[in-house]
């Protein structure tokens, strides 16, 4: 009786395994993301192959019923809540200001991708896909995935890294992209299905898919945010909603578009995002929210959930299928070309005429930025369904259908090649972050400049030293007089009589233009002076500062001299005429330029960004 209490529920499983790595994972989130710039959804997808069917075995969602309407609603979620939360986060009005750089990264880029990832297919499984096949295949790889983008263009570390502009831009791109893959997959299922029917196919690609699922449910989710923003201010003037409400509104009212979006048969990745930048678009709800990160922490929970579950779904046996002319090398060199051929061409090309992309780095940059992820495995299961069903419905059936049928090997390869690229961007766009910030600690000049205050009666160094009580040659050896030629006479960490203040830092040649005279002086003086002779009070001391010197360049400085505890001897203050001829020839130093001054340098970098050179503080 007391081992039934202990039986197995498969449920109460999945509670713990995601329970538990996703407190272990927040336990040590900032050492993962910011130390070792790895995303959430690597170690995500990590956790579920381990756990999955294909490893411990303890997670198995083939046995939970239709596995593929199960991933097919939950990346509608995860997508959805995403879409709205990027239309949310942008700056105001950005996409009345920015709508040239977005048309030119939605159409030209998204269609030469589409075009160049259905000929790379279709090279490499040329007996089982046709081009057309081909073509509904790369449909479900050609928009950018906003969840896996957020590592990057969101609110970590490594997005201060980024321009402003790039990644406003970028956020744009991947929020509304994904409903804009719409138009690219039923376009090339509607050209597989009405073979030899052009009319036909323009009638539901044009009517259907663009006005009314695109044109119409962009309209219809801008009335939507707009219609909830007003609400929304107009209960937060009268006092009707409470804090904890008004945080967790957008989150349901994304709920809501998905799903009067999937009703009316619109497109809701599409509708999700026009609803969340109508929703924000004056920024009041952003400024309202700006330090709250709820939307922040709802999509770390379901972004960890939903590539747990991912993991655990990867048809591993299917990599290696020969039957499907499915090879692991084939899949391998699709990947490479895609990540190199899918992009980074045609953002190179376009980078004259988008406005938001400054340099040939951004391009690169822009480029190789195309994750793929949660909108590729949703369209994929959504074009699935639409074959499995001969386009009644978009819900895919519980099982694969037999031979024959039409349409069979679309049907059977479309699921492999778009997980595996899913795997490949995880672990290509996952670390790059890793591999940019690596890159440029390598290819960086840091400066590190510490400033060094002195004591005015003397430096720290002499009270360390015994006083010297002879003048003669003999207390003084061969070495100490030749360091004293070198340094002129000076004493380590001192300055030449009249010098502006007791810091130590580092002198550019602007700031100095008389180093030249200074160097052929020092050289005509070492030529002249002999060894021994009296010592200057320049190597016991340096020269004591001006009260209003001292009170401008007194700064936070790293290390600070303490106070000569014995003041100098009586012999030690005089001055020959020696010294002061010698101190006559000294050339003076002018004084320190004002920027230098009030405005301290501290530690930066320093790189080439195109012709102009960029430097950087420690907060980028």
């Amino acid at each position: 009786m007391a081992w039934e209490h202990l039986d197995i529920n498969k449920p109460h499983l999945v509670y713990v395994i995601l329970g538990g790595f996703t407190s272990l994972f927040m336990l040590c989130s900032s050492v993962i993301k910011e130390r070792l710039y790895i995303g959430e959804a690597t170690v995500a997808t990590l956790c579920g192959i381990i756990f999955g069917p294909h490893a411990a075995n303890l997670i198995d969602p083939q046995t939970w019923g239709n596995t593929d309407q199960i991933t097919l609603e939950f990346s509608r979620i995860v997508l959805v809540v995403q879409c709205f939360a990027v239309g949310v986060e942008l700056p105001k009005a950005y996409m009345e200001r920015h709508w040239r750089s977005v048309v030119f990264l939605l159409i030209p880029v998204m269609t030469f991708g589409w075009l160049m990832t259905s000929l790379f297919i279709w090279a490499m499984f040329n007996p089982s896909l046709n081009w057309l096949d081909s073509l509904v295949v790369a449909a479900c790889v050609t928009a950018t995935d906003p969840v896996l983008a957020s590592s990057v263009v969101g609110k970590g570390k490594f997005a201060k890294r980024v321009p402003k502009h790039l990644r406003d831009l970028l956020s744009a791109e991947s929020g509304c992209n994904d409903g804009m893959a719409f138009p690219f997959v039923y376009l090339a299922l509607y050209i597989a299905h009405y073979k030899g029917e052009p009319d036909h196919v323009a009638l539901h690609w044009f009517c259907y898919t663009i006005l009314y699922e695109c044109v119409f449910g962009a309209v219809y989710g801008v009335i939507i945010g707009y219609c909830a923003r007003h609400a929304i201010r107009y209960a937060h003037e009268k006092d009707w909603i409470d804090r904890e409400s008004f945080l967790v509104f957008y989150f349901v009212l994304a709920l809501f578009v998905a799903g009067s979006g999937s009703i009316l048969g619109l497109d809701d990745l599409l509708v999700g995002f026009a609803t969340g930048v109508g929703f924000s678009n004056d920024g009041w709800f952003t400024e309202k929210t700006e330090e709250s990160h709820v939307s922040n922490v709802i999509d770390l929970l379901i972004n960890l959930a939903f590539f747990v579950y991912f993991g655990t779904i990867i048809p591993w046996d299917q990599y290696n299928a020969g039957y499907l002319n499915l090879d692991v090398w084939r899949l391998v060199v699709i990947a490479i070309l895609v990540l190199f051929f899918r992009r980074i061409p045609i953002m190179v090309a376009l980078k004259p005429v988008i406005p938001d992309i400054k340099t040939w780095r951004e391009s690169l940059f822009a480029g190789h930025f195309g994750p793929i992820g949660v909108g590729a495995i949703f369209v994929a299961i959504l074009a699935r369904g639409e074959l499995e069903t001969r386009y009644e419905r978009t819900t895919p059936l519980a099982e694969l259908p037999e031979e024959p049928f039409p349409h069979l090997n679309i049907i059977e390869t479309i699921w492999p090649i778009t997980t595996f690229l899913v795997i490949t961007s995880i672990i290509i766009h996952g670390s790059s972050i890793a591999v940019f910030t690596l890159g440029k600690h390598i290819n960086t000049l840091t400066l590190s400049m510490t400033y060094t205050q002195a004591n005015e009666d003397g430096p720290s160094w002499m009270d360390r030293l015994p006083r010297i009580q002879s003048r003669s040659k003999s207390s003084m050896s061969m070495q100490s007089d030749f360091d004293e030629k070198e340094n002129g006479g000076l004493a380590p960490g001192s300055l030449p009589l009249g010098a502006p203040g007791t810091f130590l830092r580092r002198q550019r040649e602007e700031d100095t233009p008389s180093q030249p005279q200074s160097r052929s002086s020092s050289r005509h003086r070492r030529s002249r002076s002999k060894y021994g002779g009296p010592i200057s009070q320049s190597a016991i001391a340096p020269a004591p500062r001006q009260e209003n010197e001292e009170q401008g360049n007194r700064s936070d400085s790293d290390t600070l001299a303490v106070k000569s505890e014995s003041p100098p001897s009586s012999e030690e203050k005089k001055e020959t005429k020696e010294d002061r001829r010698l101190a006559q020839q000294k050339p003076a130093v002018g004084p320190e330029p004002e920027a230098d001054r009030l405005h301290p340098s501290a530690a930066g970098e320093i790189y080439e960004e195109g012709n102009q050179t960029v430097y950087e503080d420690e907060e980028g």
